[in-house]
């Protein structure tokens, strides 16, 4: 869950202090005076308050914080090159299994089922890792080191290498692992809490937009040029990128404990290594049980883990079976990918504005979850039954509609209710879980698809996917949207 949007926002120097606590403070405090008048405004002024506000709050208003504005360009580049990396591999994949007349579905599910182990298997370590270390430099060396990974994609030449699709994409996704659980964690410690609804705001609509310029590029460059390289390229050369720009972030990291840290004693004898190193692996393994009891105790975690539990067995066959059911059974041509993720972009981009300016502040978050899985569902199974690559073209823009209000709503309402001290822990700890789901779910529908077709598996995961919107209404029923956090005990458990 993919941008010259620059120009609305007065960028300040690098000598300026728009990034210090005080100017946070004044963009809370100027909220009315940059808020639109209250006059009847055209339907075209309305699209832009809708996209552009969250509540009184120009979107862009957070860009004037410094570290968060790195954050952001540095994601952004990130995640173009992502997505490049991304949809030239699917399409080669496609592209070499027909040419050897076999199907791409096992294929696939076996990149998308191993991509997603490490996160499966290691989220609640890293989660974990990440509560004990500077988030920042955590996310330096996991872009540098993904970086140089990303360039193992350029030796694939035919079916017989997709094994090292296979690999690569497996070593990129455990580092990602320890990536993204820093990510989560170190934006509230950016951000005052009213500021976050409008960061994952302008995060979504960033990642939406750069995935599709992404997927655009890798449609025209597979489909007209028959090139993989320049993809791959892109992607390697955007983690450096997006590393520089979180160096350039002023905040520290490290969430200061008021528990005793386990430090290594400067001790040279070899016991006292020893000794020092066990008691430290304990801790960690403390802190690791730390996290998933959490998560499966909390009433707002627990609630956003089932909702999402259920969502990934549908969302994970959909995923696999998308491009194979666009260009096999739609008659799709590659350089088409991006007219198509456009039109999805454009309904997501609406969904997120609207539902983070008007819906958000009428309607409570479980209701918004859980309806708008409801709508993801059944948007879905018209995507499976879809014969015309027009329809198929506004069927998108629908279906783009409701894919963002979950992610947003459900992300704000965990770090709003989740201790910073806790939440890397926490948000490894339903990653992990979520993925047993997704993983099973991309594998099972890899199998189905070379047996039943992709438009089948498509319907079902469309079926599953509007049972997790009932679900999740069920399970976050009794939850507060001002849930407030937990009071954190003296000491860290």
């Amino acid at each position: 869950m993919p941008v010259a949007w620059l120009s609305f926002v007065p960028l300040c120097s690098q000598s300026d202090s728009c990034g210090t606590a005080s100017d946070r403070q004044v963009v809370g405090d100027k909220k009315k005076s940059m808020a639109p008048s209250g006059e009847r405004l055209t339907l075209f002024r309305q699209f832009a308050q809708y996209l552009f506000y969250r509540g009184e709050m120009p979107v862009f208003a957070v860009l004037r914080v410094a570290d968060f504005r790195n954050l952001w360009l540095g994601q952004m580049i990130s995640f173009v090159g992502d997505a490049m990396a991304y949809n030239t591999m699917t399409l080669a994949v496609i592209r070499m299994a027909n040419e050897a007349d076999t199907s791409a579905g096992r294929v696939l599910s076996l990149i998308f089922v191993l991509s997603a182990l490490p996160s499966l298997l290691l989220g609640m370590v890293a989660g974990t890792l990440v509560d004990r270390a500077n988030r920042k430099q955590v996310m330096i060396a996991a872009d540098i080191i993904r970086g140089v990974l990303a360039l193992g994609f350029l030796l694939v030449r035919d079916l017989d290498q997709v094994w090292i699709y296979v690999l690569v994409s497996v070593l990129l996704s455990t580092v990602s692992t320890f990536f993204f659980p820093a990510r989560t964690a170190l934006l509230p410690l950016i951000l005052d809490k009213e500021q976050l609804l409008a960061a994952n705001g302008l995060a979504q609509l960033t990642h939406t937009l750069s995935f599709v310029i992404g997927a655009a590029a890798a449609g025209v460059l597979v489909g007209t040029a028959n090139a993989t390289a320049p993809g791959f390229l892109v992607d390697s050369l955007s983690f450096f990128v997006s590393a520089c720009f979180i160096a350039r972030i002023s905040t520290s990291g490290r969430v200061v404990s008021a528990a005793p840290q386990v430090m290594l004693r400067q001790d040279t004898a070899i016991t006292g290594h020893v000794s020092a190193a066990l008691r430290s692996l304990t801790t960690m393994t403390s802190e690791l049980l730390v996290g998933l009891r959490y998560v499966l105790t909390d009433q707002v975690m627990r609630g956003v883990l089932i909702s999402f539990l259920a969502l990934m067995l549908g969302l994970g066959a959909a995923n696999v079976t998308f491009v194979p059911l666009l260009i096999n059974e739609l008659g799709m041509r590659e350089e088409g990918l991006g007219l198509i993720r456009f039109s999805q972009t454009i309904g997501i981009m609406l969904g997120s504005a609207v539902v983070t300016t008007s819906l958000a502040k009428r309607y409570h978050a479980r209701d918004l979850i859980g309806l708008s899985m409801i709508s993801f569902g059944i948007m879905t199974v018209v995507v499976s039954v879809v014969q015309n690559y027009a329809l198929m073209v506004g069927v998108l823009f629908l279906v783009g509609l409701t894919i963002a209000p979950p992610q947003i709503v459900a992300a704000t309402l965990m770090q709003r209710h989740v201790p910073s001290a806790k939440l890397g822990r926490a948000s490894g700890a339903q990653g992990t879980i979520v993925n047993v789901a997704n993983v099973a779910s991309m594998g099972a529908a890899g199998l189905l698809m070379d047996e039943i077709g992709a438009r089948t598996v498509f319907t079902i995961a469309g079926v599953f996917i509007f049972a997790a919107g009932i679900v999740s209404w069920w399970v976050l029923r009794n939850v507060r949207d001002d849930s407030p956090a937990p009071v954190e005990s003296t000491t860290m458990p």
